[in-house]
């Protein structure tokens, strides 16, 4: 994590990672090698002056050879454990690695279940949109239902205008205000009637 966002995986670096640790191994090896190759040397001379020693002695010295013998082994012990302890290590190192790696990576049944899957959907997608476009009313269709309407609109109107005019004609404020002159008159003239 870095900056509390997390690092996408690369297997390119961690190929190159592991690629360098497997050239690392390898030099260590032939440094192994090389410094194995003189301790045997070294052990080879001190075998053979001791043998040469022995040769010149009529007794055999018993305790020599098998003191020759533990100091070899624990010098091949301790030789061949300083060799092992790296390469163990580093096998371990490439294990874990190769176990991020795997764990990053999609399987083949995965993949094959992505496509299936992402086909049903691009399918189901498709149908719903052709459910959608089979209930679409064209634009122009509407228009006409909204000319349809305007027209009955202006209709009405037309209609509401005329009966306004008719009845204006029949019945105006002229003839509106003599009635109410002669309903006033009326009252005026009209006898109260008797207490």
């Amino acid at each position: 994590m870095n900056n509390g966002q997390s690092v996408p995986f690369d297997p390119l670096a961690s190929y190159a990672r592991l690629s360098e640790r497997v050239e690392n191994q390898g030099r260590d090896i032939v440094d192994l090698r090389s410094n194995m190759n003189t301790g045997f040397r070294n052990i080879e001379g001190a075998v053979n002056s001791l043998a040469t020693e022995l040769r010149g002695s009529s007794k055999t010295q018993w305790p020599v050879i098998w003191s020759a013998i533990g100091v070899s082994f624990a010098i091949l012990l301790a030789v061949g454990s300083q060799a092992l302890a790296p390469i163990r290590e580093n096998v371990s190192d490439v294990k874990d690695a190769l176990s991020v790696v795997v764990d990053k990576m999609v399987t083949q049944a995965e993949m094959k279940w992505r496509t299936d899957r992402g086909a049903e959907d691009r399918l189901r997608t498709e149908a719903a949109i052709a459910d959608i476009r089979g209930g679409l009313v064209p634009r122009a269709e509407h228009e006409r239902v909204w000319q349809n309407y305007d027209q009955r609109f202006a209709d009405e109107q037309r209609q509401i205008d005329e009966m306004k005019a008719a009845t204006a004609s029949v019945y105006n404020q002229r003839d509106v205000i003599r009635d109410i002159l002669e309903r006033l008159d009326r009252a005026e003239h009209r006898v109260p009637p008797a207490p």
